[in-house]
């Protein structure tokens, strides 16, 4: 019986009869350079199977044939030998199976355990009455007073912010709203969804951004600061660096999508410690803070998302919040390249490139104290899906400082 033939009719491929071939499983004599498969073949290669249902592994199986072909067995010692080595791997599986129930039950209370600090919150994180020092009326500038509050542990949860103008800013479950907010994507992916679904080369990107953004600054040197993240999302940077940040530093985080704000806000409000984060939904635009306030700008694509659909550099519009000697730590998206079906609009494009991102962050006064380029990345994911496939995209990232 040829090779084929035998695999045909055994139900596997051929390349599995040369693989036990290889392992001297099988021993076929050779006839005219081919392989000829008599009844001794069938046998072994029956056995084979039936030693692997028992869950011998082939190197095991190769060492029973051996002794077995060795040894020249009468029908008594091969049976002898066989309740041997099934008595040993039964002893085996019995050993194992206790292992792996302790490994189980340990399993099942550390995810109780997980089950029960997931599900808790640890305290909640609303408007603290001391920051209202740094609000104010986006319209007018004037300062906001708290007006029908709801105020838990020296915070405001919910209620109205009123200026003399007549402008009214809503608080609502500890976030301050200026306006509706847009309500943008929906509630982010968990992060397991979004490895799933996002190119490895775009997920070591980020990594590597935020390793290299953490590097960058000092964070203890953050203590008393305030630090102005735009379009936080989900919070990447900040939750990289919430164990570190000071205690007494006041981190802003700003959004339009109020469901992304609610999401970051509930993964910190589960965190050992509580620090100072203020909430604010709002357009860039109206961001409802003191003028020369901000002594750190974390601009992790936020002027590059709001170049998306404008053609004026952001930062160049809220370059009132900040201070003379304030901070820059930002990453900015860089295309190579423009695809005929770019979602980038022609007069938008300019942004996108590196020397203008370059020129807009020098005229703002910042002076460059370490940057770094990334490498160029073709794919995305479903989550990240503003570039084509003709198109190159890569980040800039930069740390500055302003001389004052």
């Amino acid at each position: 019986m040829k090779i084929g033939t035998f695999a045909k009719h055994n139900g596997v491929s051929i390349d599995t009869v040369r693989h036990y071939i290889n392992l001297e499983l099988i021993i076929p004599q050779k006839v005219n350079r081919q392989y000829s498969f008599d009844g001794q073949c069938q046998r072994d290669f029956d056995e084979i199977l039936h030693l692997k249902s028992l869950g011998f592994s082939l190197l095991e199986i190769k060492n029973i044939f051996v002794i077995r072909h060795l040894g020249k067995m009468t029908s008594y010692q091969q049976e002898e030998y066989y309740k041997d080595i099934f008595r040993n791997r039964q002893e085996a599986i019995g050993a194992e199976m206790e292992k792996l129930s302790r490994e189980k039950s340990r399993l099942e209370e550390e995810l109780r355990r997980l089950d029960t600090e997931s599900e808790t919150k640890r305290f909640s994180m609303g408007i603290d009455l001391s920051w209202l020092q740094y609000l104010r009326c986006d319209a007018c500038g004037g300062p906001l007073v708290l007006s029908q509050s709801t105020v838990d542990d020296n915070m405001v949860m919910s209620g109205t912010l009123k200026c003399g103008c007549g402008a009214v800013y809503t608080v609502e479950d500890g976030i301050l709203f200026v306006g509706a907010g847009k309500g943008g994507e929906g509630m982010p992916p968990d992060i397991l969804s979004y490895i799933r679904h996002t190119d490895s080369e775009y997920l070591s990107r980020i990594y590597k951004t935020l390793e290299w953004s953490a590097q960058a600054i000092d964070l203890k040197a953050l203590s008393g600061k305030v630090i102005l993240e735009l379009g936080s999302g989900s919070g990447f940077f900040l939750r990289w660096i919430y164990d570190d940040l000071p205690d007494d530093a006041v981190y802003v985080a700003v959004d339009y999508d109020p469901e992304r704000l609610r999401f970051l806000k509930d993964v910190l409000e589960k965190s050992e410690r509580r620090k100072s984060v203020l909430f604010l939904c709002c357009d860039f635009s109206r961001i409802p803070l003191l003028p020369r306030s901000v002594d750190v700008v974390c601009d992790f694509s936020g002027t590059s998302n709001y170049c998306f659909d404008h053609s004026d550099f952001l930062l160049q519009s809220i370059e009132r919040y900040f201070k003379a000697d304030a901070a820059l730590l930002g990453s900015y998206i860089l295309f190579k390249n423009f695809g005929p079906d770019s979602m980038v609009p022609a007069d938008c494009r300019p942004n996108f490139r590196l020397d203008t991102v370059k020129k807009q962050i020098e005229r703002l006064g910042f002076i460059k104290r370490a940057d770094f380029l990334s490498d160029v990345i073709t794919k995305g994911g479903i989550y990240e899906s503003y570039f084509t496939d003709e198109e190159k995209v890569l980040t800039y990232s930069f740390y500055g400082k302003r001389l004052g």
